[in-house]
């Protein structure tokens, strides 16, 4: 895991949504159109809220896109929350501790949006898998 410095702004997101969820967030990554949130592990249907309630209250607080995924000590199934909402077939690890490559196997027909505009999306993902698993990369297949 790589320390992980949160801003001034990153840190008021977090407290706001500790407030509405009373959950654990353990990171929070902080983008123009949107917001992620990483819960600790067993806590992601709370943070959601019955009926959605606490994600759309979040969404009307930040006037942004909101996402919950759950933390998971195994990288393997971290990646896979990652990428949900979005199916894996399959993941591979390879390499040693120190650079780990994800192999991930995904339906071709959610191939595009899981990369996103620009890459934009699997970008979050590489990001976010470094940052709590020194994941180096993150490959679709």
């Amino acid at each position: 895991m790589v320390d992980i410095m949160f801003s001034n702004e990153d840190m008021q997101y977090i407290n706001m949504a500790i407030n509405v969820t009373k959950t654990n967030i353990i990171d929070c990554l902080n983008l123009e159109d949107r917001v992620i949130f990483i819960v600790q592990k067993g806590q992601l249907g709370a943070a959601i809220g019955t009926k959605a309630k606490n994600l759309e209250r979040l969404r009307s607080l930040f006037k942004k896109t909101i996402k919950f995924v759950e933390f998971d000590e195994d990288k393997e199934k971290f990646i896979i929350n990652l990428f949900k909402p979005y199916k894996v077939n399959n993941i591979t690890l390879e390499g040693d501790d120190e650079s780990i490559v994800a192999k991930v196997q995904v339906d071709i027909s959610e191939k595009s949006k899981i990369i996103g505009k620009g890459g934009r999306n699997i970008e979050l993902i590489r990001n976010l898998a470094h940052r709590h698993h020194s994941i180096k990369d993150v490959q679709i297949r």
